[in-house]
């Protein structure tokens, strides 16, 4: 009888060692990463990869979007911005963005649970919204800022059932440092 339950003992010794050394490996491995020359930072769980693509705002007029982004976990991180141009005010920009990326989800302005959220060092016109979009296939939160003359969208898109999306969303949020 001892026998064995010196041998439960050290299972559980070691059961308990692998486990342990497994929560200790993050899942989540947070960087800082500079965005761009206008000295925006953030946290970024994992090495981001770069892209930019032509984005339509107007019938006549298109703007350079530039992403970056990564998977880590089963959840996409990016963060994506623009140059607002010069005949558009930042409002209708962001307005005009804030639609189309509904759309692209399926989703409309109703939908969105929106919030203004406080940025470190952020004294922006508008203030940040902090959106959150649910529905049967996945969910996101999106953080909306505006710097100088770009706009910037930080986002995290998970499944609809992913538990720890807002968590790792808070912490990404949290993270953005402004100049």
């Amino acid at each position: 009888m001892t026998k064995k339950i010196d041998c439960l003992l050290q299972v559980l010794t070691v059961l308990s060692l692998v486990l342990g050394m497994v929560a200790c490996s993050p899942a989540l491995n947070w960087r800082r990463v500079t965005v761009d020359h206008a000295g925006v930072q953030l946290l970024m769980p994992c090495k981001p990869e770069q892209a930019s693509k032509d984005m339509r705002i107007q019938p006549e007029l298109s703007v350079i979007l530039k992403l970056q982004g990564c998977e880590a976990s089963g959840m996409h991180f990016t963060l994506a911005r623009m140059q607002v141009p010069k005949s558009l005010t930042s409002t209708d920009v962001l307005t005009t963005w804030q639609k189309a990326s509904l759309a692209s989800m399926g989703a409309e302005q109703q939908e969105a649970v929106t919030t203004n959220w406080p940025l470190k060092s952020s004294k922006q016109t508008p203030a940040p919204d902090r959106v959150l979009v649910q529905n049967a296939q996945h969910q996101v939160q999106m953080l909306w800022f505006v710097v100088a003359d770009e706009i910037y969208q930080a986002a995290v898109y998970g499944k609809s059932n992913e538990k720890q999306l807002s968590a790792a969303a808070e912490t990404y949020f949290t993270g953005i440092e402004l100049p």
